[in-house]
């Protein structure tokens, strides 16, 4: 019984591969790392261009939103402001009118008209009590400093109460003195007209950024401190799938996280209190992606995880063939301890015969029988040695045919007693006469010569290692008893396994090419049988095979006319 012993450490001479492997390992990660690191660093390079883009838009956006405001309210409000109005109601109702263009209804927050001359002084509002105590108080004050030349219209971002306006006033001095008008414009209701026309005079990025066909890049919205939207543009096509980005919250409100080429801020100028977002479409502009750069991360994974896999593969692997190496360096070494006593044995006594040096015909006789002995192991060493290489190869033959088993049994154990005479062992046999088996008288002879060898190495000396062969159902059992250690319960499915030892066994003195068991078991299966092992009662371990076509071929045998052969003593 053999037992293979697994080392728990790798062989000095798999330490190089085994650390490649690791370094390589290593490498892969640091690889994957990088590469993680790269596609992290390249998105983040997106993400700050889309914002800087997003930002070019915005002050385009702010610049062309002011420069559209001042024409209009020039081009509506200019001719108003420069006529005599009846007073300052009438003043705002005309600029109420001339702001039919931006649609937007209580647009004009108060009126003021104004006229000196002669010595004389006249002031005419129209608002809400704070705006018109600002007006007659502040807003008079600028009005009558400004030192504009001719008549020309100004306009002026203030801050009221909290509250923005733009103040436009136009002063003109005539023959008949100097007068002035002026109107507080609530710049929230203007701004959509504004940023309409700012929005479509052009595409807000320059062409060099733009993807080839891609003009609505921008989505923008103005809204309120509150959070009211103002303005929206309109949608592009896929902003849906890109989130309600003009519909977050903004100004007073916490701020949200922005996605990818969002940017929020104050505007100025005619605008200032306003806030506005704009984003940019990652999809619209050159060398970016609707999902921004593609990460690899995945693949990269997919990658390292099989690297991983390769290399725990390839260890696995080296540790095998280590194995069965040094599998292949105990078979040989146990084969050459097999071979070399039977073979030194014959040696000796031949040597003693050829020298003369024995006097006797009995001490001559009893050397020739030795020699006898010894070649019959030799020869079922190599049989046994043959039949596993051809196991190995598939090549392993039985020729079936009926036969006695008991006249075979005891004939095998019988040219086996000699063999055991140094250990003193002792045989007995208990075979049912009459059953007949399809066996291959060879193959039979190599499995109970194995089993026996097999009791006979791992018993005690002097022991009694008990055969019996009787039928059990349509198969002969064979059965080998020995009163050795037994085998452990754990081991026994593993002990038919080629080169296979027990713990025990390995550390003891007696030797084994470890493929007895195998071969047993092989020649077996061949027959269509089975092998097991046991326990006897008392003690000790119980080889036994089973081999079917079994019968017996005439009368059944009076139990007491078994057959019991008692196996003399080596």
């Amino acid at each position: 019984m053999n037992r293979i012993r697994r080392s728990t450490h790798l062989a000095p001479g798999s330490a190089f591969p085994v650390g490649l492997l690791l370094v390589l390992l290593g490498l892969s990660a640091v690889l994957a790392y990088q590469a993680v690191d790269a596609a992290r660093s390249e998105a983040r390079s997106t993400e700050r261009a889309l914002r800087g883009y997003a930002s070019f838009a915005t002050w385009e956006l702010e610049r062309r939103a002011d420069d559209a405001l001042r024409r209009r309210i020039s081009a509506s409000l200019g001719d108003v402001l420069a006529r005599r109005p009846a007073d300052a109601a009438a003043l705002a109702a005309d600029a109420s009118r001339a702001l039919a263009w931006c649609a937007c209804a209580n647009a004009v927050q108060g009126a003021v008209a104004a006229a000196s001359g002669d010595g004389d002084r006249r002031i005419d509002i129209s608002a809400a009590p704070a705006v018109a105590e600002w007006l007659r108080g502040d807003g008079m004050g600028r009005i009558t400093a400004t030192r504009a030349p001719g008549d020309s219209l100004r306009i002026e971002p203030i801050l009221i109460s909290g509250t923005r306006h733009l103040l436009i006033y136009r002063v003109v001095v005539g023959e008949d003195g100097r007068r002035a008008a002026g109107l507080l414009l609530d710049p929230a209701r203007l701004a959509p007209a504004a940023f309409e026309d700012a929005y479509h005079a052009g595409a807000l990025l320059p062409g060099a950024v733009r993807a080839a066909g891609q003009r609505d890049a921008v989505a923008a919205a103005v809204s309120t401190p509150d959070g009211g939207v103002v303005w929206r543009s309109p949608l592009p096509a896929n902003a849906a799938r890109d989130g309600a980005w003009v519909d977050a919250k903004i100004g007073a409100y916490p701020p949200e996280p922005l996605a990818r080429g969002d940017v929020a801020q104050p505007l100025g100028g005619l605008f200032a209190g306003l806030t506005s977002r704009v984003s940019v479409r990652a999809d619209a502009v050159v060398g970016a992606t609707p999902q921004g750069p593609r990460t690899r991360l995945p693949l990269l994974l997919t990658v390292f995880g099989l690297t991983m896999a390769l290399v725990c593969v390839a260890i696995v692997q080296l540790r095998r063939q280590q194995e069965l190496v040094r599998l292949r360096d105990e078979f040989v070494s146990g084969v050459s301890h097999e071979l070399r006593t039977p073979l030194a044995q014959i040696r000796l006594f031949s040597d003693l015969l050829d020298s003369g040096r024995l006097p006797t015909d009995e001490q001559r006789a009893r050397s020739v029988r030795i020699i006898a002995e010894e070649s019959r192991r030799l020869s079922w060493l190599v049989e046994n040695i043959l039949h596993f290489s051809r196991a190995q190869r598939g090549a392993a033959r039985v020729q079936p045919n009926p036969v006695e088993a008991a006249p075979l049994v005891r004939e095998i154990v019988d040219a086996f007693a000699p063999l055991a005479r140094a250990r003193e062992v002792d045989f007995a046999v208990e075979a049912d006469d009459g059953i007949v088996v399809r066996v291959d008288p060879d193959a039979l002879r190599q499995v109970l010569l194995n089993l026996l060898d097999n009791a006979v190495k791992y018993g005690p000396p002097g022991q009694t290692v008990r055969v019996r062969a009787g039928l059990r159902g349509l198969a002969l059992r064979i059965s080998v008893d020995d009163q050795g250690p037994g085998v452990p319960w754990e081991e026994r499915p593993r002990v038919w396994a080629p080169y296979h030892r027990l713990a025990r066994d390995a550390e003891g003195a007696a030797g084994g090419s470890g493929i007895g068991l195998a071969v047993v078991k092989d020649l077996v299966e061949l027959h269509g049988g089975r092998v097991g092992v046991g326990e006897p009662p008392g003690g000790g371990a119980r080889f036994w095979i089973e081999l079917p076509y079994a019968m017996h071929a005439g009368p059944s045998p009076v139990p007491g006319d078994a057959a019991v052969a008692a196996g003399a003593r080596a």
